[in-house]
């Protein structure tokens, strides 16, 4: 049971690109600060923002690494106490140069609205490590998740395949990637973008937006990633 509340905490991360941020307020002391920002995460439940040196919460976090975010399934009709939501709680940094770069350059594939707040000099990534996550995925389906649990990396995932795998699919695969775009989110676009892949699933970009669609089990080589592709690739096609 706590297995599946982790894949549902994770996948619903992963779904959405934006939650609200809290950081402990250094102007009112003791009060925490809370706005919507928009995130990344990778495959270990890491959550890295992309934000100027002038934010509160910077200056927040520069007094203060303990920080929270907010991710919730937002209900349009009914009551929102229904729909999953997840608090990760942990500990804020900033991400050294060594590895920004990189990073970066995801964080702008996902979002390239980004590209004009990386030319402007004054922002930089910090990255959200979880010391614990709360999942709530209705009523009575409560769950603490504990940072072991959270942090579960991979072994065989080489994330320096990734945007050789992402570049071969937006050269090569756009066809697939519609129908399946169509099939998993009921969308009509002829030249969607990979824009992101992760172990557990990938990131569709279309009209500037971004799907998440996962694998049906954790993909831990190039080949496991194909083999997931094409199966989901036969599967849209055969309901099509």
């Amino acid at each position: 049971m706590r297995q599946q509340a982790l894949y549902e905490a994770k996948k619903l991360v992963f779904q959405k690109s934006s939650g609200v941020m809290s950081t402990l307020s250094h102007n009112l002391r003791g009060y925490p600060f809370g706005s919507v920002t928009p995130y990344m995460c990778d495959e270990q439940g890491r959550i890295y923002f992309f934000i100027s040196d002038i934010a509160q919460h910077t200056k927040n976090l520069q007094h203060d690494k303990r920080m929270s975010l907010t991710v919730f399934d937002a209900a349009e009709r009914g009551d929102q106490n229904e729909h999953g939501r997840v608090t990760i709680v942990g500990d804020g940094s900033l991400v050294s140069q060594a590895h920004a770069e990189v990073l970066i350059n995801k964080y702008v594939t996902l979002f390239p609205e980004a590209q004009s707040y990386r030319n402007a000099h004054d922002f930089n990534l910090w990255q959200l490590d979880a010391i614990r996550v709360r999942y709530i995925g209705g009523f009575g389906k409560i769950f603490w998740l504990e940072q072991t649990e959270w942090q579960q990396p991979s072994k065989q995932w080489d994330e320096s395949q990734e945007q050789s795998m992402i570049e071969h699919m937006n050269a090569d695969h756009q066809d697939a990637m519609s129908l399946i775009l169509k099939q998993h989110c009921n969308l009509d676009d002829a030249s969607p973008v990979m824009s992101g892949l992760l172990p557990q699933g990938f990131y569709l970009q279309s009209l500037n937006r971004n799907y998440y669609i996962a694998f049906d089990e954790p993909c831990d080589s190039p080949m496991a990633v194909r083999k997931a592709l094409v199966q989901l690739t036969k599967t849209a096609r055969e309901a099509s």
